[in-house]
């Protein structure tokens, strides 16, 4: 006579001994990308020197002239942002793993994100300018020509405008290099480009960069974009779109100086033992920091289509 099958009772499940982190942007593309600065207290000042101006002597013994340099000046006011994580011990001795460092890692992904947007906020946000960091303020657009949709490029005065939008292409590069070019930005000076994704495909897909016969620097390099025409290209899924119709992303130009990131300290991450918390672990992180936009010469946004 057959017995009856009990195997299925020795079946066991198995477990990775692991955490899988999903996809997500690792660290901050822009805060290695800007002018980093130590800021001690709540703001820090930034002070400007414009251009000097010189004379013609006409006579012999003419009076000594005295040609007022114009100051400016820029503020930087950091904010503090933190997260937190529990890891209950009832939680913790059902688990194979150990997740605290995973979360510490995430923590620190999460802040390099945040750190981008802020980054870009003040790209093309408005800066504090006066005597004090709420005396005044000057807008993106009252300091920076920039490219429109359809490749034209705007006046001082006047925010980049959809209009017939268009992939980014030889021509609006070409124009953003001149707007650069008109500023006298030195030539020593990094020139980045953040775009997005779908940028880089229209990108790779110009012959000019695409072709080694117009690539005098290295422009393509296992399918991305590097350097082509004066710019260091990334792409970045943080990028904003324009508020009018939100068919163009808001892609940002600029050279390193012309963007500060200031931060009393980096990102720190704590993991400690909470015995208010019936000894619940805690995975704690932080970051101080805060951008401005030093320089509207060397900002530049240029309006790219969406899909």
């Amino acid at each position: 006579m057959s017995l009856p099958s009990t195997i299925d009772v020795a079946f066991v499940n198995q477990y990775q001994a692991m955490l899988y982190v999903l996809s997500q942007q690792q660290k901050s593309k822009f805060a290695s990308r800007v002018r980093n600065e130590q800021v001690q207290g709540e703001s820090k000042a930034f002070d400007r020197l414009g251009e000097a101006e010189v004379e013609e002597i006409t006579t012999r013994h003419p009076d000594t002239p005295n040609n007022e340099q114009p100051h400016t000046r820029r503020w930087v006011v950091p904010s503090n942002y933190h997260t937190n994580s529990y890891i209950d011990k009832a939680d913790q001795v059902r688990l194979i793993i150990n997740p605290q460092n995973e979360y510490a890692q995430n923590q620190a992904r999460a802040l390099g994100r945040h750190t981008d947007d802020l980054i870009i906020t003040a790209a093309l946000g408005s800066a504090a300018t006066g005597n004090t960091p709420t005396t005044s303020t000057v807008t993106f657009q009252d300091e920076s020509r920039s490219i429109n949709g359809d490749g034209t490029i705007t006046s001082l005065g006047t925010l980049a405008s959809v209009k017939t939008v268009a992939d980014i292409n030889l021509a609006k590069i070409e124009s953003m290099l001149r707007l650069f070019h008109d500023e006298d930005v030195d030539e020593d000076i990094p020139l980045y480009w953040a775009v997005s994704p779908k940028s880089v495909e229209d990108m790779l897909q110009l012959t000019q960069i695409g072709s080694a016969e117009y690539n005098t620097v290295k422009a393509l390099a296992e399918g991305k974009v590097e350097r082509f025409s004066g710019f260091q290209f990334f792409w970045t899924t943080r990028l904003t779109k324009d508020a009018a119709t939100s068919t163009a992303y808001r892609s940002i130009a600029w050279a390193q100086d012309g963007i500060i990131w200031g931060s009393s300290y980096g990102v720190e991450s704590r993991i400690d033992e909470r015995t208010d918390k019936s000894y619940t672990t805690q995975v704690y992180s932080r970051m101080n920091g805060g951008a401005v936009r030093m320089d509207g010469d060397k900002v530049h946004e240029c309006l790219n289509q969406v899909a």
